[in-house]
């Protein structure tokens, strides 16, 4: 028996659970008989649907995972896939996705509290699991670096892009709200401290172009404040936007601006390139994985250097070619499929 822990229909979309929706669908494709086990608070019905999620117990987040799902599959003597950086603590028969060690790289940006839990959780599940599976060779990296996994334990599997930004045409129709006819720069992510919006809110105030204006797409979190200094007329963000709204944020933007200090992948870089969307990132290792030579790097801790590639860019009017082929969640699932019959008893 084989069971996907679907937790990830009970939490918000980041890109954690956007790489467990996309890589659950092409299982459920490719083989009908794996189980999508989840708790009771559903938030995503319709991916619930599609899948055929069966909800398990009675309890629910943390709690549901280290006892009733637990219970669950160590009766059934499954072969556990969980896909979102947690799992059951004490369950060996498992494959976990570990997409980064944010909390280990920089424990400042979290609370103790957290940061003391999965200083607890990660480590163990790295050390029962059969096998793990990571977003990038960069977090692979880290991985052995910093929690000694053995290489081979460890599979990389990319992130990909959701079927709206594959269409070739896109369907117009999106809301009012959309500056179609405005010059603006897009960021794309969570708000978190190490997104640095801060530094690149900075570095755009300092840019002298009265018409040009700055979106950042993204939910709030609690360890993010927004503070007045980082916002103006020029400035907007907003939360909750639907992915086929999105789509004509990155294909009219002048400019795709990513701060980020640390990430194990970046999904919003390869929605853009989707898009031929100009870019301009951090120059950190995992960005220089996924974009090569096709972007304009900067320093993310220079905001005057922020300031200097984000004109660059905007004066630039030569646009990459870029071959997104090698991010596909369909071969994404052929290696966990592989993965899973290595490890079935």
């Amino acid at each position: 028996m084989i069971v996907i822990n679907s937790r990830f229909l009970t939490q918000p979309v980041t890109g954690v659970q956007r790489f467990a929706i996309e890589l659950a669908k092409e299982l459920r494709r490719a083989n009908s008989e794996i189980v999508f086990l989840t708790p009771k608070n559903i938030i995503h019905n319709d991916v619930a649907n599609e899948l055929g999620a069966k909800v398990l117990g009675r309890t629910t987040g943390h709690l549901w995972e280290q006892v009733e799902l637990y219970a669950y599959v160590r009766m059934k003597k499954a072969l556990l896939i969980s896909l979102c950086n947690t799992g059951p603590l004490f369950f060996k028969n498992q494959i976990v996705a570990i997409h980064d060690i944010s909390y280990k790289i920089c424990p400042e940006w979290f609370s103790k509290r957290f940061v003391f839990f999965y200083n607890l959780l990660i480590p163990q599940l790295l050390k029962v699991s059969k096998a793990i599976v990571t977003v990038s060779n960069t977090s692979k990296k880290e991985l052995i670096e910093k929690l000694n996994v053995p290489e081979e334990k460890i599979t990389v599997v990319y992130n990909a892009l959701a079927p709206v930004f594959q269409k070739k045409e896109l369907e117009k129709k999106f809301s009012g709200k959309i500056p179609i006819d405005c010059h603006y720069i897009l960021s794309v992510s969570s708000h978190h401290p190490r997104k640095n919006f801060n530094r690149l809110v900075n570095a755009f105030k300092g840019i002298e172009k009265d018409d040009l204006k700055l979106y950042i797409i993204g939910n709030v979190n609690k360890d993010f404040k927004l503070d007045k200094k980082y916002t103006s007329k020029n400035i907007i963000y907003l939360e909750n936007i639907a992915d086929e709204e999105l789509v004509y944020y990155y294909k009219f933007a002048k400019l795709f601006v990513f701060p980020s200090l640390y990430e194990g992948f970046g999904i919003p870089i390869i929605e853009a390139l989707s898009q031929n969307t100009k870019i301009c990132v951090s120059d950190i290792p995992v960005f220089r994985e996924i974009c090569g030579e096709n972007v304009t790097y900067f320093d993310p801790l220079d905001e005057n250097d922020i300031k200097n590639k984000i004109l660059k860019s905007l004066d630039n009017y030569e646009l990459f070619s870029y071959n997104l082929s090698r991010f596909s969640w369909e071969d994404g699932a052929i290696k966990v499929l592989k993965l899973i019959k290595e490890n079935q008893s």
